[in-house]
């Protein structure tokens, strides 16, 4: 018998602590982005970082660009920094898009059987440089992947869920308020063999996930976006789900959508759960005018 009551204590002490920890994630979730608030944004070129009409983007209802690193070598970091106080003032978050895994050619993070240490300490390293830029609001990772072949190398899934993990504690030491995000193929449970991303281990690790629905990449229809958003929110561990959408039709062909198509998968979106939306890519594609608000 007390044994059993022990047993019950443990127990008890054991939810209380997950019941903290999960409270503490969701204290840190919503310290960041406000209850309810819905985002929408862009993906943008470094190069193109100065053509950007900010006053146009915030009263079209942005309220997140991700800029490409490139932007600093391009302009000069005291540029950037002018350029994200001037987002700011507008309303608009930056976070920095930088690229891990394919830098003009893919990078196997597993190097002579083990995590390549010295690539996760410089790729690491340079997120941590750039969170510390004034003004930015987060940090999102591109390329957090292999091309299709992770089934090929023994632990390359493990080495890219090792990255998310170390890469999200690390930036989170550097600024406890930055969004931490990752851009994701959005082909669900095929994910982890291709590409080495394993969707519940991410999702546990970043504050947020960008599963890239490109619907004319893979030849779809709307309502694919709105069942894919909904798997990517729905069995999420704990990461917001922003979907990215595409502005233009297909790689093949980049004629922009019209604005009333995209705002159309966008609204899709959010109705499937998602909590943002952002568009591939500013330059290619036409904007749409949406309302911001604390909670759709």
């Amino acid at each position: 018998m007390r044994a059993c009551v022990f047993n019950k204590l443990a127990m008890c002490a054991v939810a209380a602590l997950v019941a903290f920890g999960l409270r503490a994630d969701s204290a840190r979730t919503a310290a960041k982005d406000g209850a309810g608030v819905k985002h929408y944004g862009y993906w943008l070129h470094g190069k193109n970082m100065k053509d950007v009409d900010l006053g146009l983007l915030s009263s079209s209802g942005a309220t997140d660009i991700f800029l490409h690193e490139y932007a600093v070598t391009k302009h000069g970091l005291s540029e950037v920094e002018s350029w994200i106080a001037k987002a700011n003032a507008a309303g608009i978050k930056i976070h920095i898009w930088t690229q891990v895994f394919y830098n003009g050619g893919w990078i196997n993070p597993v190097k002579d059987g083990t995590l390549d240490a010295e690539l996760f300490d410089e790729r690491i390293g340079r997120a941590k440089r750039s969170a510390q830029i004034k003004g930015v609001a987060g940090i999102h990772f591109d390329y957090l992947r292999y091309p299709g072949t992770a089934y090929k190398t023994a632990g390359g899934t493990g080495a890219v869920s090792e990255f998310a993990r170390r890469a999200a504690a690390q930036l989170h030491q550097v600024n406890s308020n930055l969004v931490v995000s990752v851009a994701l193929m959005p082909e669900t449970i095929s994910s982890e063999h291709y590409y080495g991303q394993d969707y519940a281990a991410i999702s546990k690790y970043m504050d947020v996930v960008i599963p890239m629905i490109y619907k004319g990449n893979y030849k779809k229809e709307s309502p694919w976006i709105a069942a894919t958003a909904k798997w990517y929110v729905e069995n999420s561990k704990g990461a917001k789900v922003w979907a990215g959408l595409q502005g233009y039709k297909s790689d093949e062909d980049t004629a922009p959508l019209p604005a009333s198509e995209i705002a159309a998968d966008a609204e899709l979106s959010f109705e499937a759960g998602s909590d943002g939306v952002v568009i591939f890519r500013w330059g290619v594609t036409n904007l749409i005018a949406r309302k911001k608000t604390g909670g759709d």
